[in-house]
């Protein structure tokens, strides 16, 4: 039987990355040798990145955040995220960017090149060009204008790790000062100040925050093997980032009892959290493209514990 999900995969040394094109062009699995980085949806895909269920009975994305066929990965949304107005992305779930078929656009062992069809809310199309580096991976986030007006988006990278092995978020140069509160849902989420970084323990509620300061959000892992996305410095020209400032996002949640009606009937099922990181919010005229270029550092244990 042909395979209803169709992968991509890059690999270099103990580098394995895998994309599902078809699925909002993501980024699903990261791997430095037998440890995998990011989250799955155990609902829809096995470990090998085999649907469980035919991809055709997933949810469907019409209705609210409880319709919305969470596959897990790192994806590349437009923000600021909202319902009130057509400078807000309303998603997920979002038939194009999120969920709908991006095209494979080039395609080498250690470089991919993925682009979505132009989204008729935001007037995007986004291409996302990856290439293996030395310590992990650099994106290339292009966004393009392909409507009639100008309009002012933020690429914004949302990247879904694990955290049932009870590892630790830190946000490395973030300061409580510039801590944004926004939301907590269920549960109690205490940040802590640590030498140079703010740390958000896992498993402790449902929750988000944001920091205005900072050098790049990083997953490290109770193996101690540790993941960093942090973005290339843009040239301050007086647009803002998102969310009251945000350079930097942190979702947290556990497993909850029944859905959450504050946040449209979602219910969260799994151990995970988003390393979000953020670009600024620039006037993009219409046919003008712009590119924020994210890395993505992956330190296995041993390289991890001899820099401590």
């Amino acid at each position: 039987m042909t395979n209803p999900l169709p992968l991509v995969a890059l690999a270099s040394g103990p580098l394995h990355a895998v994309f599902a094109p078809t699925r909002g062009g993501r980024l699903l699995s990261l791997r430095t040798g037998d440890e995998e980085l990011l989250w799955q949806n155990p609902t829809l895909v096995d470990a090998h990145l085999r649907p469980v269920v035919p991809v055709d009975t997933w949810p469907h994305g019409d209705g609210g955040m409880d319709s919305w066929a969470n596959l897990g990965g790192s994806k590349t949304w437009p923000a600021p995220q909202g319902w009130s107005s057509a400078d807000e992305w309303a998603g997920p779930p979002d038939p194009v960017l999120d969920s709908g078929p991006w095209a494979v656009v080039d395609h080498t062992d250690t470089a991919v090149t993925v682009r979505s069809a132009a989204d008729p809310r935001t007037g995007l199309w986004i291409e996302r060009a990856f290439a293996v580096t030395d310590g992990g991976l650099e994106e290339r986030i292009t966004f393009t204008n392909t409507g009639d007006r100008t309009t002012a988006w933020a690429p914004w990278e949302v990247c879904q790790v694990r955290t049932d092995d009870g590892g630790t978020v830190v946000v490395d140069g973030a300061t409580l000062d510039d801590e944004v509160d926004l939301g907590t849902w269920e549960g109690q989420l205490t940040s802590r100040s640590g030498p140079g970084e703010v740390a958000l323990p896992v498993a402790t509620g449902v929750a988000k925050r944001g920091y205005r300061s900072g050098r790049a959000v990083t997953y490290r892992r109770a193996s101690g093997t540790t993941l960093a996305l942090s973005a290339a410095d843009e040239p301050d020209d007086g647009s803002p980032f998102p969310d009251q400032g945000a350079r930097f996002e942190v979702w947290l949640q556990r497993p909850v009892a029944s859905p959450i009606a504050a946040l449209d009937g979602l219910q969260p099922d799994a151990h995970l959290a988003e390393l979000e990181v953020l670009g600024r919010r620039k006037p993009l005229a219409p046919t003008m493209s712009r590119t924020t270029i994210v890395q993505w550092t992956i330190r296995p244990a041993e390289t991890a514990a001899s820099l401590r």
